[in-house]
């Protein structure tokens, strides 16, 4: 499912400060270059241990890989800053590593200052884009 990166929504969040990255289709073009290794490493250790508000079932199929070629499940990975609430497919790794896929500067930066997923300090940065969490009605949320 498409949505254009730094707009306010993507299939699991939406909103003020809410921030959409790396959700790519095969229709529309998107940013190519080089992402240096520690913002991949970065992002692979969130992705990894990424808290989930929101899980969908399936896996997903990388649409620019060849058929049949699973890349990920359908998981998320949300990165807040003080600006902004990233949200981004776990596919954005396979995407930076093998399409050459270069999310937007301010993601990046974000990607490194996140504290670890789950942790106390992590869980109050989203605060202030409580609105992308509806269905949540304590905060912070357990791990």
């Amino acid at each position: 499912m498409y949505f254009a990166d730094m707009s306010e929504q993507c299939q699991v969040g939406a909103g003020p400060g809410v921030r959409s990255v790396g959700w790519l289709d095969v229709a529309h073009e998107f940013p190519t270059g080089s992402v240096a290794p520690e913002y991949i490493e970065a992002l692979k250790r969130h992705v990894r241990t990424a808290w989930a508000p929101v899980a969908l079932a399936g896996p997903h199929f990388c649409q620019f890989c060849p058929k049949g070629v699973r890349t990920g499940a359908a998981r998320n990975v949300w990165i807040p800053s003080a600006e902004h609430l990233f949200i981004a497919p776990e596919m954005v790794v396979h995407y930076i590593t093998a399409h050459g896929y270069c999310p937007p500067a301010p993601f990046l930066d974000a990607v490194l200052a996140c504290p670890d997923q789950g942790s106390p300090q992590y869980f109050e940065r989203p605060r202030p884009f409580r609105h992308a969490f509806p269905w949540m009605t304590k905060w912070p949320p357990a791990p």
